[in-house]
């Protein structure tokens, strides 16, 4: 869990599992400020507290933080193509 690796612009690497098995994932940034993203946060900062250091953790299973982040996506998505629908 020392290793550093490097992320795009835009992109924040988060460590996301239960106990000791955690696995580095790389989410945009925008996903960030989605609602569902908060109850992640929340989550995480009653498990390990407000001031973290370092990556960011998520105690959450690989599969459910994956599924939430799908429900982020595609929910996003369809506010983009609403917002493109409305141009017409």
């Amino acid at each position: 869990m020392g290793e550093i690796f490097s992320v795009h612009r835009g992109r924040v690497p988060v460590l996301v599992g239960e106990g000791k098995e955690m696995e580095k994932v790389v989410i945009h940034m925008e996903e960030l400020h989605h609602p569902y993203f908060f109850v992640l946060l929340e989550l995480a900062a009653m498990e390990f507290g407000h001031e973290q250091e370092g990556v960011l953790r998520i105690p959450c299973s690989i599969e459910h933080f994956q599924a939430i982040v799908e429900l982020i996506r595609s929910s996003m998505l369809k506010v983009k193509i609403a917002s493109l629908f409305s141009r017409c």
